[in-house]
């Protein structure tokens, strides 16, 4: 049966840096299964996604590489090695611009033992200029399909890996470390029993350092959640517990504040409330600020590889999903983005997926300051039959813009106005002392926050841009460090 490929333009087109940057959407849809595991941003400016395609049921297929070009067209490859099953987990875009591509086959045909890990590197028109694999340790059975990997400091590539074991009645996962040079070779492996199992939730690199630092699960003999410091052979000297954070998994990037704090997502659990907790850590593991990602009645989860990145130097956008149960079901699942800024503060936020069984995979921030999404849709609830689908927003499609101002006399006297609002809806700020801090929160109808930061009061007026704000009837807050001191009802239309 032929390709079906179903894309759509969503917005008009803008100029960034020479070259046309839009919204779009599109579906990558096959008679196969496909899915996403990571991405890059190349030399050009494009989005590359790496990932596999085939017949999950069946447990056959191959890897799979798609580059997304700034105008939403974009260019595929299937990467068939006969009587194998293969997938690409990880890209890293090497100095020269040529990609380096890992993954895992099995030469048995058997997607649940994938033995070789798989090297490739390729130029940005996917031809091949090395093809290397490395076989599973001994006493292992697999590669896990989760990765991680960075390009040092020394211009080296490092790569935390999964080597699956059988334990008993179940199959269980050490990490597995890697260095190659950018051409390919093998410069040291490490294998690092864990207990009960091995899990990757993010790593990084230490800014001014060689010293790299490992999220996960498994380094730590309790089983719980850790930073692990390593060396720049990969040695891990140390584990700090998470356990604190009464997160499910914290995923930690590349967003540094200073040479000290940083930024990591958490799949917060607290009775039974399933939330994301965006957090400010330490590198000592000290908590310095949290705020929760969440509406009521629902589970929500961050993307399930990629969940945060750095836009330019002050735009942070948040990936996530959202379920009424867990797991698949016939009520749908929505994704959703994030927009904040460096001080932690929730500026905008976009549902995207509409009323499909939509998971997200992960995000990638574009060289407009945009973000490309890439996700599941599932097209039959409960099966495992799924397409591609990528989203492409800009920060202008969502953000929420604040500012304080000072009114005419007895301009400011009514508490909101005007109400309902289409643009711009002005909300009072007589009743707070000058350059008092306030938090302001906004919620739709179904308690989901849109916006929630931080205000000085340097006027009698707070006024907030409407645009992005899908009509509906919402809920804003103004609270002081004492309590809430200002709430009310407006619409939007």
């Amino acid at each position: 049966m032929p390709k079906r490929i179903f894309f759509i333009v969503l917005l008009m087109l803008i100029q960034f840096s020479g070259m046309p940057q839009n919204a779009f959407e599109f579906t990558y849809s096959t008679t196969d299964d496909d899915f996403v595991l990571d991405s890059a941003l190349d030399n050009d400016g494009n989005v590359v996604l790496v990932g596999h395609i085939g017949k999950v049921i069946e447990q056959t297929g191959d890897a799979l590489i798609i580059k997304v070009f700034p105008d939403g067209s974009y260019q595929e490859k299937r990467f068939v090695r006969q009587d194998t099953v293969g997938v690409f987990s990880r890209i890293n875009i090497l100095d020269n611009g040529d990609y380096f591509v890992t993954g895992s086959y099995s030469a048995e045909n058997n997607s649940e033992s994938k033995d070789h890990l798989w090297i490739l590197i390729l130029t940005p028109e996917f031809e091949i200029i090395e093809d290397r694999f490395f076989m599973i340790p001994e006493g292992y059975i697999g590669f896990g399909v989760f990765a991680n990997s960075l390009i040092d400091e020394e211009g080296n590539l490092a790569l935390v890996s999964i080597a699956i074991r059988q334990y008993t009645h179940y199959q269980v996962g050490d990490f597995l470390l890697y260095k190659f040079t950018q051409q390919g070779d093998s410069l040291l492996s490490r294998l690092y029993p864990t207990f009960p199992d091995a899990r990757i939730h993010g790593f990084f690199q230490m800014p001014g350092t060689d010293s790299l630092i490992l999220f996960g699960r498994g380094y730590l003999q309790n089983g719980t959640e850790s930073m692990n410091f390593m060396d720049k052979d990969m040695n891990i000297s140390h584990g700090i517990s998470l356990s604190f954070l009464q997160s499910s998994d914290i995923y930690g990037n590349n967003i540094w504040l200073n040479n000290t704090d940083f930024l990591v997502l958490g799949n917060r659990i607290v009775s039974g409330n399933y939330s994301i907790s965006f957090n400010r850590m330490r590198k000592n593991g000290q908590l310095m600020a949290e705020l929760q990602l969440d509406r009521p009645d629902t589970i929500e989860y961050r993307a399930i590889n990629q969940a945060m990145v750095l836009a330019g130097d002050s735009v942070i956008y948040i990936g996530a999903y959202q379920s009424y149960n867990l797991g698949w079901t016939t009520i749908p699942s929505t994704s959703v983005l994030y927009l904040a800024d460096m001080d932690m503060n929730l500026i905008g936020r976009a549902n995207i997926g509409g009323d499909a069984n939509c998971y997200l995979w992960g995000i990638i921030a574009t060289p407009d300051n945009g973000v490309l999404a890439y996700g599941s849709i599932y097209t039959e609830s409960g099966t495992f039959a799924s397409d591609i689908q990528v989203w492409k927003l800009r920060r202008k499609d969502f953000e929420i813009i604040t500012k304080v101002v000072e009114m005419p006399g007895g301009v400011a006297g009514a508490p909101v106005w005007p109400n309902p609002a289409h643009k711009v809806l002005n909300i009072s700020l007589t009743a707070f002392t000058h350059n008092e801090l306030l938090r302001l929160r906004i919620f739709d109808a179904s308690a989901q926050k849109y916006i929630d930061k931080q205000i000085k009061v340097t006027g009698n007026s707070l006024e907030v841009e409407l645009t992005n704000l899908p009509n509906s009837i919402y809920i804003y807050e103004l609270e002081t460090n004492t309590g809430i001191k200002q709430t009310g009802k407006f619409l939007k239309q």
